[in-house]
């Protein structure tokens, strides 16, 4: 089997492929990234492409939306058509902000555009909250964890570390599930209580946050109809690093 990882370089993309080269060590796994040459994608022998090459940030979309919009849609086309014309399976990085009656950012319309245009044979991966080590500087598990966040929202999120991520994309890589999957616990747990808990109660809250979703709880039905289920929970992890 050859697997074709996009974003092998990012945060979500670098943990998957690893972790198909070290649970599945018979498949041969390539890895490519943004701004490279996803955008001129010319094909390959793949058995499975995981597409999780993209920008992933609603406030800098709201400042730059063409940015987001030729980087997660236009880029990412070639690549879409290219598994449709050979029906190669494709699982891709959606977003948990795609589930509101409405859009009210660039990141999510763009997310919402991948689904419209996705092959039949492809699931998008509506990710909710994804944390764990090396994430992002600017995510916020992240921040409250090197002390570098300088406030807190009325938000609760449905954190899904991202091994949990990794393994729900395995299961959806075998299953004969298409469409859009929401990945996450099922769970959410508020931005507030998590700082709490990481020593970061005396932030101040910032109430003006456009285009955020209040709560991005997963419907995890399709996930655990094929087994999948959460391994890691949020608030352990967090006791456990106070702890250590």
């Amino acid at each position: 089997m050859r697997v074709l990882v996009t974003g092998h370089k990012g945060f979500i993309g670098r943990n998957v492929y690893l972790d198909w080269q070290e649970q599945l060590g018979s498949v041969n796994v390539d890895g490519i990234d943004f701004p490279d040459n996803i955008g001129q994608f010319d094909g390959g022998d793949y058995d499975l492409v995981i597409h999780l090459a993209a920008y992933a940030n609603i406030r800098e979309s709201l400042e730059d939306p063409e940015k987001f919009y030729i980087n997660n849609v236009l880029m990412a086309k070639p690549l879409f058509d290219w598994c449709r014309d050979t029906n190669t399976r494709l699982l891709y990085a959606s977003s948990s902000a795609v589930e509101e009656e409405y859009w009210e950012n660039p990141y999510a319309m763009t997310k919402w555009v991948n689904e419209m245009m996705a092959p039949s044979n492809s699931v998008g991966l509506r990710f909710t909250t994804v944390y764990g080590p090396d994430s992002r500087e600017d995510m916020m598990y992240r921040m409250l964890e090197d002390k570098t966040a300088k406030y807190v929202t009325n938000h609760r999120r449905d954190w899904i570390h991202v091994k949990d991520v990794c393994r729900a994309i395995r299961y959806l890589a075998h299953a004969n599930v298409n469409g859009p999957v929401s990945v996450g616990t099922g769970n959410s747990v508020s931005v507030k209580e998590l700082a709490e808990k990481m020593g970061m109660g005396h932030l101040p809250l910032k109430e003006d946050t456009p285009g955020e979703r209040l709560d991005n709880a997963a419907d995890t039905t399709v996930l655990t109809s094929i087994g999948w289920f959460p391994t890691v929970n949020v608030m352990d992890t967090v006791k456990k690093n106070l702890v250590s």
